[in-house]
């Protein structure tokens, strides 16, 4: 099996870049902007206090040997993106480079209040511009994207655009099952050949959490899971794959129609595992999972008798309850399937 291409990087530190929420690191360089500048220990003494709020529900998990650990990584992840800069003991915002981006994010942020309890607010479709442009120019980030691509068209990673990942991108593959002490799988199947890859050691993090933590935040790739029963050899996989349709967009389409064409070939009737449903019509159209739930409940509520959803067993959401993104709820119940029926040219 052959590994995946990277690029040489100019800075080692890259690789231990752990912080998964853009959210964060957004606060952090926003609390550094308004403040001008900050100490060190007094930047890490506001993020223990909860008055950057944190990525979860607290800074610090009582098992960590380490309790400043969470903490510095989104410092040091703050610092290697040059949203921040240190010098000796002082931290000040960073506008050396994307100052268009950077005064963006600060624009979008200028009637924010840090304090304890306070929690951060969703990334702006202004802020999501600006952070793609500063992420893009980091070469371990389109190592990734260049992996979604056609090598024989798209021949490394430094010269791609980002247009080429969202109009030419192709579906990657990891399998499910995670390799011990590896903090993910270490094998990528690429839908642009077919072919099984293996990831470089010092990417396996990143593949596997922080780069799809990210994008999927900017709203720029989606994630399916691959169950076994439809999976193209029999185990579990993750999906991620470019998103090419907006939500309108795809709501804008005949959905009934869609449906139709792609489960009622031979039939006129069909119970489609919702699961299997949502992977091939993320597979088809790259759309989100959001569009697909939403396109559904509202046939459902429309006209059940040709889109009836039904609810889930016990037994089947025991056995995929920590998988429960691929089902659909309604009306306080989870369904597990759409039974389908084609309509008449009368009904239509």
């Amino acid at each position: 099996m052959k590994e995946l291409p990277t690029t040489e990087l100019a800075d080692k530190k890259w690789s231990y870049i752990y912080a998964y929420n853009l959210k964060t690191l957004r606060d952090i360089f926003v609390y550094c902007a308004q403040k001008g500048e900050i100490k060190q220990e007094q930047l890490y003494d506001h993020l223990a206090k909860n008055i950057i709020a944190p990525p979860t529900k607290h800074w610090v998990s009582s098992g960590i040997k380490r309790k400043e650990r969470l903490r510095l990584e989104y410092i040091h992840a703050a610092e290697y993106l040059n949203l921040i800069k240190r010098k000796q003991n002082v931290i000040t915002p960073n506008f050396d480079n994307f100052e268009v981006e950077k005064k963006t994010i600060i624009e979008a942020n200028r009637n924010r209040i840090f304090k304890p309890l306070c929690a951060s607010q969703n990334l702006s479709d202004s802020e999501k511009w600006a952070l793609t442009n500063i992420l893009f120019n980091y070469d371990q980030l389109k190592d990734y994207l260049f992996w979604f691509l056609d090598f024989s068209k798209f021949k490394n990673a430094k010269d791609i655009k980002f247009s080429d990942f969202k109009n030419e991108g192709k579906p990657i593959f990891l399998i499910g099952k995670t390799i011990a002490a590896k903090k993910g799988s270490d094998t990528i199947k690429r839908g642009a050949d077919g072919k099984y890859w293996k990831v470089p050691e010092s990417y396996i993090r990143l593949v596997n959490s922080l780069f799809p933590g990210w994008l999927t935040e900017l709203g720029l790739i989606g994630k399916v899971s691959v169950f076994p029963e439809f999976s193209h050899d029999k185990n579990l996989w993750r999906m991620f794959y470019p998103i090419k349709l907006s939500n309108e967009d795809f709501l804008n389409k005949d959905i009934g129609k869609l449906l139709e064409d792609l489960f009622l070939k031979n039939t006129n009737k069909k119970s489609i595992w919702l699961p299997q449903l949502i992977y091939n019509i993320t597979l088809k159209y790259g759309c989100t999972t959001t569009a697909i739930k939403r396109a559904l409940e509202k046939l459902y509520k429309e006209d059940y008798e040709h889109y009836y959803l039904e609810r889930t067993s016990l037994s089947l959401m025991k056995r995929h309850t920590q998988y429960e993104d691929s089902y659909i709820k309604v009306d306080g119940f989870f369904r597990s399937s759409l039974v389908l029926t084609r309509r008449s040219s009368k009904d239509e």
